[in-house]
């Protein structure tokens, strides 16, 4: 996909000079939750937990704009029903996932790239059953998931490359930015190739510097919505499916291969806070499945 707007780059090159770098920011730590709960759902992705830290390369591969970052993040996942016992009454199995993903990123004023490698296991030894179970006795006023048919453990690696790409269409102090965000995934966990589209409104920096693509180094006050919708094309969804080296658990299906999805975030930094909160809604991921819809709370301390 291709757009093109002939008065895009002027404005670009104006918004460039309204950026304010801190030169003693090198390193940022966030954490993040997702949730369904929050959006009145108990079912499919039912919760994520992440925490990440991300530091600046001083002597980058390619460019001066380069970072590295970690994450360790557990996902659970459920179906809709989690009072049955009866398997056969399940319409997606039971499965958590704990990884360590590595990622390095680059960024020009309007335009950047990422790669990432995923290590990671799941099944029972993620602890996401156990986890969910305690969730549910602490927090949340009903009965907790049953976590019967649970997918066997399994091994991960997966790979990821992602493009960005953005226009300013009216600058600072209230902008308007359009932006596309094309990603393949490749590996045991993930296959899969997905294009976003993204509309930016308020006050932002460019995309070098700006949190909206988690990029550190700038302490300028950015307090914007955006508003995205994209498309993905499942290749294999291990998840669902297994482990396509080879998987013994009692309940394995597979995938729809179109999933579309559609969200609104909300995001401020404020000197070296970043606040962001999301909503996501996606097409049913697996046939007889329904729609999903999560919530996404996030912090992030720069240093």
């Amino acid at each position: 996909m291709a757009l093109y707007f002939g008065s895009s780059a002027p404005l670009i090159g104006q918004q460039k000079s309204e950026v304010v770098s801190d030169t003693t920011i090198k390193h940022q730590l966030r954490l993040q939750h997702d949730n369904d709960f929050f959006a009145l759902t108990d079912r499919y992705y039912t919760s994520g937990l992440y925490l990440s830290y991300t530091h600046s390369l001083q002597n980058g591969i390619l460019s001066e704009n380069e970072q590295l970052s970690y994450t360790i993040g557990q996902e659970v996942f459920t179906p809709s029903d989690i009072i049955t016992t009866n398997v056969s009454e399940q319409d997606r199995p039971y499965v958590g996932f704990l990884g360590l993903k590595v990622a390095w990123s680059t960024a020009k004023n309007n335009h950047g790239w990422e790669a990432g490698l995923l290590l990671g296991i799941a099944g029972n030894n993620s602890g996401a059953g156990g986890f969910q179970r305690w969730y549910h006795k602490v927090f949340v006023v009903s009965d907790p998931p049953v976590w019967v048919g649970e997918m066997d453990n399994s091994f991960h690696a997966n790979s990821y490359l992602k493009y960005q790409k953005e226009w300013t269409l009216i600058p600072n102090p209230f902008s308007i930015t359009l932006a596309i965000e094309p990603q393949i995934a490749f590996g045991t966990r993930d296959q899969y190739a997905q294009a976003d589209i993204i509309a930016y409104f308020g006050r932002r920096d460019p995309l070098v510097s700006s949190m909206s693509y988690q990029r550190i180094g700038s302490t300028q006050r950015e307090i914007f919505f955006s508003l995205r919708t994209g498309y993905r094309f499942v290749g294999y969804n291990a998840l669902m499916e297994g482990n396509a080296l080879g998987d013994n658990s009692i309940f394995l299906l597979t995938p729809e291969n179109k999933v579309m999805y559609a969200g609104f975030d909300l995001q401020h930094r404020f000197e070296k806070n970043e606040y962001f909160v999301g909503y996501r809604i996606q097409s049913p991921e697996a046939p007889g499945n329904q729609s999903h819809k999560y919530i996404i709370l996030s912090y992030a301390r720069n240093f």
